[in-house]
Formats: structure tokens, sequence, C-alpha cells
């Protein structure tokens, strides 16, 4: 028991990606990697704290540059772009046009308020909320065909393997009481 003990710790000790300096070092770097892929849910938070700093009183152009501040990865550049299109006084349908698809149902809320004159907040919490449900949905779909998939290896794989373990067994015994 000791013996094992032993080994074990010798082994993580030794292992390449063992040991504290490796873990900080790799920790480190990676706080100064480039821009990040951001997920649907970084991006729905993110239209979420724009709302609610529209909806605190803050300007477009203010509520953006509070958003960046606070958010990373990809999010942070693609709402940098948006925001540097509010102040060179460029169509913000231009820039949004130019962002992921994800972005797709905040840029239509954020056009339908600029449309109609009116703050962009509540429109915006309903465009997270569409984010959300649409990659809720995804997520559920791939969850179900995982089900699927999941009982190909037993019908192809384990039924064959108890036939002939278990019924092929069984008949001919029978058979062999027959004859």
């Amino acid at each position: 028991m000791l013996t094992q003990l032993a080994l074990i710790g010798l082994a993580c000790a030794l292992w390449p990606e063992a040991g504290l300096g490796r873990w900080a070092a790799r920790r480190d770097a990676s706080r100064h990697e480039p821009e990040q892929d951001s997920t649907v849910r970084d991006v729905a938070d993110a239209v979420v704290l724009l709302a609610l700093a529209l909806r605190g009183g803050a300007s477009i152009t203010e509520a953006l540059a509070r958003v960046i501040q606070v958010v990373d990865g990809q999010v942070r550049a693609d709402l940098a772009s948006v925001l540097a299109a509010h102040r060179w006084g460029l169509e913000p349908d231009d820039v949004w046009s130019t962002l992921s698809p994800v972005w797709r149902p905040v840029a239509l809320a954020w056009s339908a308020a600029q449309q109609a004159g009116v703050p962009p907040s509540a429109l915006l919490l309903s465009a997270s909320r569409r984010v959300r449900e649409r990659e809720d949905a995804a997520r559920e779909a791939a969850l179900q065909r995982a089900g699927v998939l999941l009982v190909i290896p037993l019908g192809g794989l384990f039924l064959p393997g108890f036939i002939a373990t278990t019924v092929v067994p069984v008949v001919l015994h029978l058979l062999a009481l027959l004859a």
C-alpha cells in the first residue's frame, strides 16, 4: 500500500505537465493569448449588460464602452467595432452585418429601435432571450441526436454478442436433447 502511494506521488511529480511552475506558466501564457472564442452565452450576457447600461441612462457609445470593459474574447472585439462605427458616424447596420451570425437578433433589435426612435434596451433584452433560446434548442437537438447514436452500438455490437453467447448455446442444447 505504501509502495503504491509512493509510486503515484512519483508519477505525479514526474508527469510532463505536472508541477506548479508549469501550471503557472500556462496560466500566464493564456492571459496573453489573442482573442479567444466566445460562446453564445457570452454574447447573450453582453447584450443583457448593454441593455442594463442603456436603461441606467448611459448613451449608446457610453454603454458600449462600459460593456467592452467587462467582456472579453470575440465579444469584446465585435462590440469594439460597433462602438467605433458609432463614434465615426457610420451606419450601425453595416457594422452589425459584418459580425458573426449569432449577433443577428441583436442587429435586428438595434435596427428596429433606431427606426422606431425608441430606446433599444427592451428590444435588446428580448434579443438576448432569443439568442439563448436558439442555443438551448440547438443543444437539445444535439442531445437527442446523441441518444439515437448511442443505440447504434447497442444494436450493432451487444445484440449479436448476446445472441452468440446466450441464445445459440440454448438452442444447440435443446437440439441435442431432441436428437
